[in-house]
């Protein structure tokens, strides 16, 4: 089976997010003979057309280059952007994006002659291509498109205010949608006419459960770790406080923090106004082969989010047996059960995250109980290889009904 991955995005840093997904899901398929393309727009002006990965090809589209002019965007400080805007965009550059990558794609599935299209969250670009193609008859193969985030703002060339989801219905051409939670599927069938709510599935992500493990042998170098966006929809802002209230009976706490985001600034200078900055070891951005290592090198794994889709970083911690701390919400809550593989705290309570670190780092047999019975849960559910069994059996019922 020929499986082609649709993002409207991908990091040209090629980290986390989409990128992960594809990778580790690409090598899982490998053993199912099959193989697996990603298809999206070229990130830079100067992008090679293909990409050979080790268990996949990405293949590149130019259109009229407006991704690689929004990663032009965002790499300028956040004062020029404003001033930039006009230069880099106008208001026709959707309509004519959409139009050069319709027919640009048209040729790559003619020349790959995939069996399905699998799109990740296309909510702006790939799905208005999509419903060209289908227009023009000239896609016939089925397209499942899974959706791994919640509605968040957006703002389009035009100026136009809308969300993310308000335009992946507008434009909604697909034969399944999967949502990577419960949470995620009832939000999408709120926002989609009830004629699709039949489409809309829920199927959990999996890890590698070959990369993500327990490393005994790895000496404990760090109390506390945090791996993601620095933002706030990860709370990441309740830290300098967290530390605050843990330093009197933890005066040598260590903390190691990974991850960019918009509110890293504000972050450190807090640390060290609270005189805390000593606690914090920070990593920046790291490889994705560093992860799994930096996690075993911690004893406790934060992810306190206020609003979070799924968590894939909740379980990638709890399959190397480190105790995550996590929210009683969205995503998180249909992962973690409190007090057996996880522990679930309200979210924005510092004081509740707080307690939770003490009660960890005070009770070493608890966190080894915990730390034990996340690796079974993440073994029982989220492991990628049965993931990428799942997804073929989906693969092959909806190619079943084209024919």
């Amino acid at each position: 089976m020929k499986i082609l991955h649709l993002c409207d995005s991908l990091n040209p840093a090629g980290l986390g997010g989409y990128e992960s997904i594809i990778h580790y899901l690409s090598k899982a398929m490998v053993s199912e003979d099959t193989k697996s393309i990603a298809v999206t727009q070229s990130p830079h002006r100067n992008s090679p057309q293909i990409v050979e990965r080790e268990n996949y090809t990405i293949h590149h589209l130019t259109g009229n280059l407006l991704e690689a002019r929004k990663w032009e965007f965002f790499a300028l400080p956040e004062d020029q952007r404003e001033r930039a805007v006009d230069d880099l965009f106008k208001p026709s550059d959707l309509a004519e994006n959409v139009e050069m990558l319709a027919d640009q794609l048209a040729k790559i599935i003619d020349e790959l002659q995939p069996d399905i299209i699998h799109a990740h969250s296309i909510y702006v670009v790939f799905n208005r291509v999509l419903t060209q193609l289908h227009a023009s008859s000239r896609l016939s193969i089925p397209v499942v498109v899974t959706i791994h985030g919640l509605p968040k703002p957006l703002v389009l060339p035009d100026g136009t205010k809308t969300t993310d989801y308000n335009e992946f219905v507008s434009f909604f051409n697909f034969d399944l949608v999967i949502a990577v939670s419960e949470h995620v599927a009832e939000t999408l069938r709120k926002h989609l006419d009830s004629e699709f709510h039949d489409r809309v599935c829920t199927v959990y992500s999996g890890i590698d459960l070959t990369v993500f493990k327990p490393m005994p042998e790895m000496e404990k170098q760090w109390d506390l770790a945090f791996m993601g966006r620095l933002e706030s929809m990860k709370s990441v802002d309740l830290f300098p406080e967290m530390l605050t209230i843990l330093k009197p009976k933890f005066p040598d706490l260590t903390m190691m923090m990974t991850g960019e985001g918009s509110l890293k600034e504000q972050l450190f200078d807090e640390f060290e106004e609270r005189n805390v900055g000593y606690m914090v070891d920070y990593k920046g951005v790291v490889e994705s082969e560093e992860v799994p290592v930096l996690i075993n090198r911690s004893r406790i794994f934060l992810y306190p989010s206020r609003r979070e889709p799924f968590g894939l970083s909740i379980v990638e911690a709890m399959a190397c047996g480190v105790p995550v701390i996590t929210t009683d919400v969205f995503g998180p809550r249909e992962i973690i059960t409190n007090n057996h593989d996880g522990i679930a705290v309200p979210p924005d309570d510092v004081n509740e995250l707080a307690k939770a670190v003490e009660k960890l780092l005070n009770d070493d047999s608890l966190r080894d109980r915990v730390g034990k019975n996340a690796v079974k849960t993440a073994h029982e559910k989220y492991d990628i290889k049965q993931h990428a069994k799942d997804l073929l059996s989906i693969y092959a019922e909806l190619i079943a009904k084209k024919k």
